[in-house]
């Protein structure tokens, strides 16, 4: 297991260290995220999906929400 190094002196301090890192964190992984969905519908990889959901709409098999 890694050591963590605590460099808050406080309670509040630690907490506003860890919400940043946690937003960068997150941050990253959306933008990975859309970068990936991009490039997989640019190569056409959902394309299955799109017809799916045509053929349910023409069918009927829609419903309103």
């Amino acid at each position: 297991m890694p050591e963590v190094k605590c460099e808050e002196s406080s309670r509040k301090g630690l907490l506003k260290t860890l919400e940043s890192k946690l937003h960068a964190v997150l941050e990253a992984e959306w933008e990975e995220w859309c970068k990936q969905f991009e490039e997989d519908v640019n190569a056409g990889k959902l394309d299955h999906l799109s017809e799916k959901a045509l053929e349910d709409l023409r069918a009927g098999r829609c419903k309103d929400l």
